[in-house]
């Protein structure tokens, strides 16, 4: 029982990948940090949508090596809060202020990526 720390089973025993977070909002680039592989956010302005608004983010994952093996796959998860829970027992979970339906656009005029440094062995 000592590695389900969480009802969502968030463990420093069982890894769940690699993490990145980033609210719309707070989308803008720094320019001169910002690298093609590495977006770096300045985080000096806050961007809030207007409804129907549709735009370009770039979130940043933490960075890990990982080995896969011929058959495995990666997952690509999105959501609006955090799916590990809190790191420990009894705090309460984060609840952000934001409201209302978040639409993720992909596909078309909105191709989205997942871009990941690889080198074989």
């Amino acid at each position: 029982m000592i590695h389900d720390l969480t009802e969502q089973g968030a463990s420093i025993l069982r890894y769940k990948g690699s993490d990145g977070r980033l609210r719309v909002s707070m989308r803008q680039l720094d320019e001169t940090r910002s690298t093609n592989s590495i977006p770096a956010h300045s985080f000096d302005r806050t961007e809030k949508l207007a409804p129907g608004e549709v735009v370009d983010i770039e979130v940043d994952l933490l960075p890990v090596g990982l080995a896969f093996r011929p058959g495995e796959q990666l997952r690509f998860i999105i959501s609006g809060r955090s799916l590990l829970g809190t790191m420990m027992p009894g705090n309460r979970e984060y609840v952000p202020a934001n409201t209302g339906r978040h639409i993720v656009h992909t596909g078309g005029a909105h191709a989205s990526y997942l871009q990941l440094p690889l080198q074989s062995r």
